[in-house]
């Protein structure tokens, strides 16, 4: 892993958190909104991916 612990833990927490709220606003029929959130908590995985690649 080519990143710090608190990274990966904060980069995580931050898909974990972007996929709740994204649930909330399609509870609430909001859905730009959850597709907005749903965008981050994918950027955010895309993120995790990389930062926890080997060999890198």
């Amino acid at each position: 892993m080519n990143a710090p612990a608190w990274r990966v833990w904060l980069v995580g927490a931050l898909m974990v958190l972007w996929g709740v709220l994204a649930l909330r606003f399609v509870q609430r029929n909001e859905l730009v909104m959850a597709g907005l959130c749903a965008l981050l908590m994918i950027v955010n995985g895309v993120t995790l991916w990389r930062l926890t690649q080997h060999g890198k």
